[in-house]
């Protein structure tokens, strides 16, 4: 994400910051959701044909990058180096969700309202399992009560 900011709303001024978190926002609410807020951000540009494309140019790499390799993983799967590479990937992507966390926090929590509603549903995350749309519900109601008063 904090490279797809950069691309899209740093160099290119394709949206603003408001139009990209909204994109996070939309594609956060269901699976898939680098392939959504891409898809998202490529109709935004270019309509129909320019989510199509940035959909798939997201998701075919991947998926035919599965295709190719599955069927050798077996073979690798006890290789240390092979298993020093996923875990270093692993590493990298924790670390790339962690800064689109801080991304989206910057441009997301600015005010009381928001940090309260932040803090609250980080409190109840961390201390129940619940479902995220169940969460994200609760959070743009509050957001919608906070906001009349």
């Amino acid at each position: 994400m904090p490279f797809l900011y950069g691309g899209v709303v740093q160099d290119h001024r394709w949206l603003t910051e408001q139009q990209f978190v909204d994109a996070v926002a939309v594609a956060m609410i269901t699976p898939g959701p680098v392939v959504i807020t891409v898809a998202f951000i490529g109709y935004l540009v270019h309509g129909l044909l320019g989510a199509t494309v940035a959909a798939l140019g997201m998701f075919v790499p991947v998926y035919l990058i599965v295709v190719v390799l599955a069927p050798s993983y077996k073979r690798w799967a006890k290789n240390p180096q092979i298993n020093a590479f996923v875990q270093g990937v692993t590493a990298a992507a924790t670390g790339a969700i962690a800064g689109a966390v801080i991304v989206l926090a910057r441009r997301s929590i600015f005010d009381i309202a928001t940090v309260a509603i932040a803090l609250i549903s980080f409190a109840i995350l961390s201390r129940w399992k619940v479902p995220e749309p169940a969460l994200i519900g609760g959070a743009a109601i509050a957001g919608l009560l906070l906001k009349s008063i």
